[in-house]
């Protein structure tokens, strides 16, 4: 499939002033899908301008995209105590605009620009932690009462289909592995690469047989799917923004809880080194939207299968787009060393590690 063309900084800011009657500067920002920009008004205000391609061959078509700012909307409404962007209107008074740039549909939106510093690129602590996890619990509250046609879309990182991603690990190296991938890996203490495909191989059978008759009988919500370091913004100890829902669709709150967790797991060995900043995350949700027995069990799983995922996807998408390379394949290698760790520990391990984190909340 050919690579669909770019959106450039200066189409960009014509884009802008055509359709918002903003002229200024455009900068891109790095994305795994979407041409995203932040753009400077010659006022000086800070905006965020998205332009998403349109799959037009998909079942919801323009919907998938403007799920996005039907999202933003909604929040605006039901909780504007939470730190998202709100959406800017068009010329029109329209809250998107869509368009065609290179021959391909697209949907524009631009919203206004939260402050704060990424997550991912500083040192958490327990308390911003459990504000992460307690951040999240609010936002699933806010969207459980969220329906729109967009919401029964799937992709790649839907935890909800993992068994899918079966063929694309066949499309892996033999290793499982891409090259700088490996080169990647930390030196010491070594992390296991050999036996890595038959590991996520196992996983991904498991989950089939075990974990995807369970979702089928699980309560679905509009989720966010992708609660993670570089989508959160902090400020005086606290999240202080919540960016991208690119990735949000209908799922088990558990699938939100286990990615958030995924991404805050320890550095440091295994068992409670390894799990305890995770653990931080699920008893912060479970203080703002309690977790039942069964949804910590699902947690567990999907901790580990984001771990897969994220393995598999960064790897498959990187063999397509071979000029975002850096940019898709930056985590895999913590990711790789984080599935090694936690195949050392059975789910049902996991499990009651989160649930005796979550026992300690209402005491």
């Amino acid at each position: 499939m050919a690579a669909i063309p770019r959106v450039s900084p200066s189409e960009a800011e014509e884009i802008a002033l055509k359709h918002y009657g903003a002229s200024g500067s455009a900068e891109r920002l790095a994305a795994e899908h979407d041409d995203t920009f932040r753009f400077v008004t010659r006022g000086g205000a800070l905006r965020l301008l998205k332009i998403s391609v349109i799959d037009e061959l998909s079942d919801a078509g323009p919907d998938l995209v403007s799920f996005q700012t039907a999202i933003l909307l909604h929040l605006a409404s039901v909780a504007p105590q939470l730190p998202v962007q709100r959406v800017a209107a068009t010329r029109d008074g329209a809250p998107e605009v869509r368009i065609s740039s290179g021959g391909t549909p697209r949907l524009v939106r631009m919203t206004t620009w939260l402050d704060g510093d990424l997550l991912g690129r500083g040192a958490t602590n327990a308390a911003l932690r459990r504000d992460l996890g307690a951040t999240l619990g609010r936002l699933s509250i806010a969207l459980r009462g969220l329906s729109h046609p967009g919401a029964r879309r799937t992709h790649l990182w839907d935890l909800q289909n993992l068994w899918r991603l079966r063929d694309l690990l066949d499309e892996l190296p033999e290793s499982g592995l891409l090259p700088e991938v490996l080169q990647a890996l930390p030196a010491g203490p070594p992390v296991p690469a050999r036996g890595l495909r038959a590991g996520l191989a196992d996983y991904l059978d498991r989950f089939n047989a075990v974990v995807r008759p369970v979702l089928a009988q699980t309560r679905t919500q509009v989720i966010h799917t992708d609660f993670h370091g570089e989508n959160l913004l902090t400020g005086s100890g606290r999240i202080a923004g919540i960016l991208d829902f690119g990735d949000a669709l209908a799922g088990p709150v558990a699938m939100d809880v286990g990615v958030a967790a995924c991404y805050q797991l320890g550095t440091l060995g295994t068992g409670p080194d390894l799990l305890a900043p995770a653990l931080d995350v699920v008893a912060g949700y479970h203080a703002a939207d309690p977790l039942s027995f069964g949804d910590l069990n699902l947690a567990a799983e999907f901790l580990v299968a984001r771990t897969v995922a994220r393995i598999i996807v960064s790897q498959w998408n990187a063999l397509r787009e071979p000029a975002n390379r850096g940019y898709l394949l930056r985590r895999t290698p913590q990711a790789v060393g984080h599935f090694a760790a936690l195949r050392l520990l059975t789910p049902d391990e996991i499990a009651r590690t989160l649930r005796a984190a979550c026992s300690e909340v209402h005491q």
